[in-house]
């Protein structure tokens, strides 16, 4: 691939001599023409100076005074309900900008204007209380580092007047009402949408009344309930009549089920029996041999130890009767020895006879005490009396017959009683007691008692001390010998509870040829075709029992339900309207909450940043320096341009050198 240079260029060695621009005949003319060109920029940088000087002198100086205003948005975010929003237009991105323009736009407002002139009128001259100049003798701008303008969060306002305190108190007031402005634009909530959202909450409140009374007549007029009731009603009658039919039908279904598990059961129940006859009978006759062995076997080791025990308990009660009856024999003893000593010889009679009855009746009650000394000494004798071998006491025989009495001690137990003899007394009167000597047989048997209590207190204590600590008991681990005969019995029976007899034997020969199971089942099985038959046919028939009655309950039925999904549908209706009508309403109530809050909050969008002071020098309005080098630069232009033009004219040069006019 090849690139053909353009045919139509020319090449440069090809260019002519005229086409090129020669400077130095431009050259030639200042060199030519340089004291006009001097003369001309001294004259115009000289009436320049002299112009500022004038001006300076004959002009008032000026003051500018400056006072920042921080661009820092502070706003209170107050929702009280999700569903409805307030946006406040929140700048994000490259409307960042805009609002700073907006909000340097805004000093330039003649509102701030004519309240400054308002709050200051007093300083300010004839000519500054004028808004219009007022507000040209305003600039701002926004400010960055070093000074310099630019994009930055901080506008500078500045203010200029004839006085430095003036332009103090113009630039703060400006930047106060300033930031009032602009904080009543941007922060405060309008009025106009306060007033919307009024206008619209009291609408919604009509709404939501009429709803609410549309709702309230409805119930009021409307039978739902009334159908809701009779449908609940219809529909119990259907669940009774079908439940009843259900039952009856299960009933009768049971009862043949019963039936059938009774003959099925009965039938089984009687040939298991039948075969097992014979097994149970030998397994009780073999069970009960030994259960006597075994009960013998126990009882002897049981009977070892209880015969013991038996033994000292009736021991310990034999003491205390005979201590009770020591007891009050010696009463009885003391209470005659008393009558003794105050009767005197005419009581001694009577006190003989009494004592000699007291005597009797404890010799009766150790006989009582211990039968087998009656029986085993029939020539035991008790003065004065003697008791026979029949049981009967005689004393002499010219004695007095008493009444037949049978005396029991107080506190014998029945035991004790029962086995007391049937004693007759015939008592000899005293005829040679005198009464010292029956004084003495009364002092010696209160002593013979008291001996006896002593003795038995001591028997008791001894005993009661010998059955606490077991010591009285005699082979406690007793064992009957494991080749005993009753052992060796037991040994042999027990095998043959685990075997089966003759009997077991016979009942299983004649169980296998049995058929009371299968006729059992055979009429069982008849009985439940028969049932079943009848069962289908009761459940399926249309005429079958209450059907019709369920059927009409069905039908009325579909009708309330029919009924009822129509109420209810205007029901929903009517609540719907009157739940959104009150929606509508709360979320109106919680904006207007919210917009009266966020009012009250008082949201701001500039502050105030740093106030002017006075400045103490006034405002270089124009620059000696530099309207000298302005003039010294716009001369010499003007110097050259003369001196091309004089050149063009044909003109000689106005200043010649001495050679040159030579």
């Amino acid at each position: 691939m090849s690139v053909n240079p353009a045919q139509g260029s020319k090449p440069i060695e090809a260019w002519e001599a005229d086409d090129e621009i020669d400077l130095r005949k431009y050259l030639d003319i200042l060199i030519k023409r340089w004291r006009e060109i001097l003369f001309f920029t001294f004259v115009v940088t000289v009436i320049s100076a002299l112009g500022v000087f004038a001006y300076r002198l004959f002009q008032a100086p000026v003051y500018e005074a400056r006072a920042s205003v921080a661009i820092v948005r502070t706003q209170t975010e107050v929702n009280f309900d999700e569903r409805f929003t307030t946006s406040s237009g929140q700048p994000v991105g490259g409307d960042i900008n805009s609002r700073r323009s907006a909000l340097l736009g805004l000093v330039y407002s003649g509102s701030i204007a004519e309240r400054v002139v308002a709050d200051l009128h007093g300083q300010l001259s004839e000519r500054e209380r004028d808004p219009a100049y007022l507000l040209r003798q305003i600039d701002a701008e926004l400010a960055t580092q070093n000074n310099r303008s630019g994009q930055s969060d901080l506008i500078w306002i500045s203010a200029r007047a004839e006085s430095p305190a003036v332009a103090a108190a113009i630039a703060n007031a400006w930047a106060q009402h300033y930031v009032q402005e602009v904080n009543r634009i941007y922060g405060q909530v309008p009025d106009e949408m306060i007033a919307s959202v009024q206008n619209e909450l009291d609408q919604a409140q009509a709404n939501y009344t009429q709803a609410q009374r549309a709702l309230e007549q409805f119930l009021a007029e409307s039978p739902l309930n009334a159908l809701r009731r009779e449908m609940e009603e219809t529909q119990q009658a259907i669940d009774a009549l079908q439940t009843a039919n259900s039952t009856a039908l299960s009933s009768y279904v049971e009862e043949v089920l019963n039936s059938y598990r009774r003959i099925v059961s009965t039938y089984l129940n009687a040939q298991t029996d039948a075969q097992l006859f014979g097994f149970t009978r030998e397994q009780e006759g073999r069970r009960q041999l030994l259960d006597a062995y075994m009960r013998a076997y126990n009882g002897a080791l049981v009977d070892a130890f209880d015969t013991q025990r038996q033994r000292d308990v009736r021991l310990l009660r034999l003491y205390y009767d005979q201590w009770l009856q020591m007891t009050a024999a010696l009463s009885t003893a003391r209470s005659l020895q008393a009558g003794l000593q105050q009767g005197g010889e005419g009581a001694v009679d009577s006190v003989a006879a009494a004592l000699q009855l007291l005597k009797v009746q404890l010799v009766s009650t150790m006989m009582g005490d211990v039968p087998s000394m009656q029986r085993n000494n029939p020539d035991l004798t008790a003065p004065p009396a003697t008791l026979t071998a029949g049981g009967v006491l005689t004393v002499s025989a010219e004695a007095m017959v008493l009444p037949s009495v049978q005396m029991s001690p107080s506190g014998a137990s029945s035991e004790t009683v029962s086995r007391q003899p049937l004693l007759q007394l015939t008592l000899n009167p005293p005829s040679d007691v005198t009464l010292a000597g029956l004084n003495a047989d009364l002092e010696g048997t209160i002593q013979a008692l008291e001996q006896q209590l002593t003795r038995l207190e001591a028997e008791i204590d001894a005993l009661n001390q010998a059955l606490l600590s077991g010591e009285r008991f005699n082979h406690l681990d007793a064992q009957i010998p494991d080749q005993s005969e009753l052992v060796n019995a037991i040994r042999a029976r027990y095998p043959a509870i685990f075997e089966r007899g003759v009997f077991s034997e016979v009942g299983e020969g004649a169980s296998r040829d049995a058929t009371l199971g299968s006729d059992g089942r055979a009429q069982a099985e008849e009985l439940l075709k028969l049932a079943g038959a009848e069962t289908a046919s009761l459940a399926m028939r249309p005429d079958a029992p209450m059907q019709e009655s369920i059927a009409l309950l069905e039908s009325r039925l579909q009708q309330l339900q029919a009924q009822v999904e129509a109420e209810q549908a205007a029901y929903r209706q009517i609540v719907q309207r009157r739940d959104l009508a009150w929606d509508a309403l709360k979320a109106l109530s919680t904006k207007q909450a919210e917009l009266r809050l966020e009012r009250a909050a008082a949201n701001t969008e500039v502050r105030l940043g740093a106030p002017a002071i006075p400045p103490d020098e006034p405002v270089q309005t124009v620059s000696a320096r530099v309207s000298i080098a302005l003039a010294a630069m716009v001369g010499l232009m003007l110097a050259i341009f003369l001196a091309f033009l004089f050149e063009y004219l044909g003109r000689p040069p106005l200043f010649v050198s001495a050679s040159q006019a030579m």
